[in-house]
C-alpha cells in the first residue's frame, strides 16, 4: 500500500477522528449495574418489537410463539442468511442473553397488562417512531460493515471467499435487511404464511434493501478496501477500474463506520417520520372498518326485532 493510501480525507477533522474511535464501544456499553445487557441492544430489541406489533395490528394478531417466531426472525435475519450462505455458526446463538432479550421485548410490547408500553410510544408517535429507527440506523450502518463486509475479507482471510469482492456486497446488503427479505419471500407477517415470488423482484426492492447496498458499497470503495489490481488481477480492465476507485477520497474505516451508521439513521429516521403518519391513518382505518363489522354484525339481530314489532302492530 502507497503512502497516500494510509492518508484520510478526515484528517484535519479531530472531532470526526475521536467519535469515529469511539463509536464501537457506544455501541457496546451497557446499562449501569448489574444488568450486563447492551443500551443499543435493547434499544433495538425495542424498535423490532415495535414495528413488529404495529404489522399485527394491521394485518391481524396471531398467537404469540408465532408472533415471536417473526419477531426473532426480523431480528436476525441477516444474520440467519449469511451464516447459511457462508457456512458460519450463527451468532444470534453464540450469546446466552441475545435471545432472552428479544423475546422479553416482544412480551412487554405484545402481552403487558392495558398494552401499556406499545401505547406509550404510539401516543409519543412520531417521535417515538424516529428515535427507535434513528437508533437501529446507527447499529445498522455499522453491521453491513463491520460485522458484514469485514467479516468476510477479514474474518474469512485466506480463503477463497476473502477475495471475491461478489461476496462483501452479497453479505453486507444482506446483514442489513435479512429479516425483510425473509418476509418477502415467506409472508411470515401475515397470520397464513405462503411462498410466493417476492415484491422486491416484481415492484422494486425496498428502502432497507437499498440503504444498505448503498452503506455496503459506499464502505468499500472510501476506504479502498478493494484493489483488482491485488485480488482480481486477471479481471477486463482492472487497473481502469483501480484508477476510479482510488480517484475517490479515502477515509480510515473507523471513520467509515461511523459515516455509514450516521447515514443510515439520518434515512430510516427520515423515513419512519412518513411512516408514522401513514401508519397512524391506516391504523384509523382499521378501526373503522372493526367498528364497521361490529355493527354489520348487530343488524340481523336488529332488522328481526323490527319486523316482530311491526307483525305484532298489524295483528293488534
Amino acid at each position: 500500500m502507497n503512502t497516500i493510501d494510509t492518508k484520510s480525507a478526515l484528517d484535519g477533522f479531530p472531532s470526526i477522528q475521536r467519535l469515529a474511535s469511539s463509536y464501537p464501544s457506544l455501541l457496546s456499553k451497557e446499562w449501569d449495574g448489574a444488568l450486563p445487557v447492551g443500551i443499543f441492544m435493547t434499544l433495538h430489541a425495542v424498535r423490532v418489537a415495535y414495528e413488529v406489533r404495529k404489522g399485527m395490528q394491521i394485518n391481524g394478531r396471531s398467537g404469540l410463539l408465532q408472533e415471536l417466531f417473526v419477531m426473532l426472525t426480523f431480528s436476525f435475519g441477516g444474520a440467519i442468511l449469511t451464516g447459511l450462505a457462508l457456512g458460519r455458526p450463527q451468532a444470534w446463538l453464540e450469546n446466552n442473553l441475545t435471545v432472552p432479550v428479544y423475546s422479553l421485548a416482544y412480551v412487554l410490547m405484545s402481552r403487558m397488562p392495558g398494552d401499556m408500553l406499545y401505547w406509550a410510544l404510539r401516543q409519543a408517535s412520531p417521535v417515538s417512531d424516529v428515535f427507535l429507527a434513528s437508533v437501529d440506523g446507527l447499529i445498522r450502518g455499522f453491521g453491513v460493515t463491520a460485522a458484514g463486509v469485514d467479516m468476510v475479507r477479514k474474518g474469512m482471510a485466506g480463503q477463497p471467499i476473502a477475495d471475491s469482492l461478489v461476496a462483501w456486497v452479497f453479505v453486507g446488503t444482506v446483514m442489513g435487511s435479512g429479516g425483510g427479505i425473509i418476509d418477502d419471500f415467506l409472508q411470515i407477517s401475515r397470520s397464513v404464511w405462503s411462498f410466493r415470488t417476492p415484491d422486491m423482484l416484481r415492484t422494486g426492492l425496498s428502502l432497507d434493501i437499498k440503504l444498505s447496498f448503498a452503506a455496503t458499497v459506499g464502505y468499500i470503495v472510501s476506504t479502498h478496501a478493494w484493489s483488482f489490481a491485488e485480488r482480481a488481477p486477471g479481471f477486463p480492465l482492472s487497473s481502469l477500474l483501480d484508477s476510479l476507485l482510488h480517484a475517490v477520497p479515502r477515509i480510515t474505516e473507523q471513520e467509515a463506520h461511523l459515516l455509514s451508521g450516521l447515514l443510515c439513521s439520518a434515512v430510516l429516521g427520515t423515513a419512519a417520520h412518513a411512516q408514522a403518519k401513514a401508519f397512524a391513518a391506516a391504523e384509523r382505518n382499521a378501526q373503522l372498518v372493526a367498528r364497521a363489522k361490529k355493527t354489520d354484525a348487530l343488524l340481523p339481530d336488529d332488522a328481526s326485532d323490527s319486523e316482530s314489532d311491526s307483525d305484532e302492530d298489524i295483528e293488534n
